[in-house]
C-alpha cells in the first residue's frame, strides 16, 4: 500500500508545486497518471482511432473500484452523470415519503427531496445538524434521512453507524451524500445505509461528470430508473422495443461521458491503492492540527461532531480572506460566513503550517 503525504505528493502530484490545496472539497487534484490516461484518449479521440468500448471498460473498473470503497459488490453499483442524478433516481421512487434533511444542507442533496413534495412531509434539520439532531429528528417518525456524510459548508461529519442503526430500529431508510468523504472515509463501508451516492471530481481525484449510486440488493428491484436508456437493459442491445433491465443497480446507469470515466477510473485506481483507513487518519489528523493552531490563533472553527477532514474556519470576510490566501500560495474556499479548508492525501503539514501562517494574516494574529 501507499502511504499519504509527501511522498504520495512527490509522486503522483508533480505539478502541485508549493501549493497548499486545501480545497479538495471544491475540486480534487487530477493525478498524473489520470492525466496522462485522459492525454491519450483525447489524443486518440483527435486522430480518429478511439475506441469507446475501451472507455466504457474503464466506467466498469471504476464501478468496482467505487464498490470496494463502500462495502458493496460492483453489480451494487450505478454509474451516473452528477449526484443530482442519483438522488432524484431514489426521490422520485419514494414521492409520498416524510423526509429528514439538513436545512443547510448542499442543494445537490436538498432540492431533489424538496421538489415537487409537500412541504409538510419535509422536516428540516436547523444547523448544526449534528448526530444528535438528526437522531432526534428520525424519533419524528419519518421514511427517509437524506445526509451528507460530511457538510459541504462547515466540514461537520455525523456519526453515520450510529445514524443509519437509530433509523432503521425505527423504520426508516438512510440515504448518504457521500460527495464530501468518499476517498478519505473508512466507515462507510460498514455504515450499512441503504443508498451511498458520491460525485467522482472532488474526494475520489476524478473528473465532474462523473458519479456514484450504491443501492443495497433488497431495494434495486422496487424501483424503475427516471430516465431508462439502453445501459438500462441487460440484454446490450441497442434497437427494439423489447426489453429488460438489469435486476440490479446497473438498471439505473445512465449514458456516459466517455472521456471522463477514463480520468475517474484512473484516479480510483491511485486512490484505491491506499489504505482507507491510513488515509483517514492522515487527512483527519492534519485537520485536527490544522483547528488547533486556529484555536491557538484566537479563531473559532465550526463545530465539530466527528473528526473530519473539512474545517470550517470562521471570518469576518471570507471573499477577500480567500484572494488573500491565494496570494499567498494557500487554496481554500469561502463558504457562508467562513473559510472552508480540505485535508487529503497529498496534504502535508508543510502545507498546514503555511495555511496557518496565511490565515493568521488575514486576521491580523501572530503566529
Amino acid at each position: 500500500m501507499n502511504r499519504p503525504g509527501t511522498a504520495a505528493r512527490d509522486l503522483a502530484f508533480p505539478d502541485l508545486g508549493d501549493l497548499a490545496h486545501l480545497d479538495t472539497a471544491t475540486m480534487g487534484v487530477l493525478p498524473g497518471e489520470a492525466a496522462a490516461a485522459l492525454h491519450d484518449a483525447v489524443t486518440q479521440w483527435t486522430r480518429g482511432t478511439g475506441d469507446h468500448g475501451v472507455w466504457e471498460a474503464a466506467a466498469e473498473e471504476a464501478r468496482g473500484l467505487v464498490a470496494g470503497l463502500v462495502g458493496m459488490s460492483a453489480c451494487d453499483v450505478a454509474l451516473l452523470p452528477s449526484h443530482v442524478a442519483a438522488a432524484t433516481t431514489v426521490a422520485r421512487a419514494w414521492p409520498d415519503a416524510r423526509v429528514v434533511v439538513p436545512e443547510a444542507e448542499f442543494r445537490a442533496n436538498l432540492l431533489p427531496w424538496i421538489a415537487d413534495r409537500d412541504r409538510g412531509a419535509v422536516r428540516l434539520v436547523p444547523s448544526p445538524a449534528t448526530t444528535d439532531a438528526l437522531c432526534a429528528a428520525v424519533d419524528q417518525g419519518p421514511d427517509l434521512v437524506a445526509v451528507s456524510s460530511v457538510q459541504s459548508a462547515d466540514g461537520l461529519r455525523v456519526d453515520l453507524p450510529r445514524l443509519v442503526e437509530h433509523a432503521h430500529r425505527r423504520g426508516a431508510l438512510v440515504y448518504v451524500d457521500a460527495s464530501q468523504s468518499l476517498g478519505v472515509d473508512a466507515t462507510l463501508g460498514r455504515c450499512g445505509a441503504d443508498f451511498i451516492a458520491a460525485v467522482g471530481y472532488k474526494w475520489l481525484l476524478g473528473a465532474r461528470g462523473t458519479a456514484f449510486l450504491a443501492v443495497r440488493p433488497e431495494h434495486q428491484r422496487r424501483f424503475a430508473p427516471v430516465l431508462t436508456g439502453p445501459e438500462s437493459c441487460a440484454d446490450g442491445a441497442i434497437y427494439g422495443a423489447g426489453y429488460r433491465l438489469w435486476d440490479d443497480a446497473r438498471r439505473f446507469d445512465q449514458p456516459q461521458a466517455w472521456q471522463a470515466w477514463v480520468a475517474t477510473a484512473a484516479s480510483l485506481r491511485h486512490l484505491c491503492a491506499y489504505d482507507q483507513a491510513e488515509l483517514e487518519r492522515h487527512a483527519t489528523g492534519l485537520a485536527g492540527r490544522f483547528v488547533e493552531a486556529v484555536h491557538a490563533l484566537g479563531v473559532a472553527t465550526t463545530p465539530a461532531d466527528v473528526p473530519s477532514a473539512i474545517v470550517g474556519v470562521t471570518h469576518p470576510d471570507p471573499q477577500s480572506a480567500v484572494q488573500r490566501l491565494r496570494e499567498a500560495g494557500v487554496r481554500a474556499a469561502a463558504r457562508a460566513e467562513s473559510l472552508r479548508f480540505a485535508f487529503h492525501l497529498y496534504t502535508t503539514e508543510r502545507d498546514v503550517d503555511r495555511a496557518i501562517a496565511a490565515l493568521a494574516a488575514t486576521t491580523g494574529s501572530t503566529t
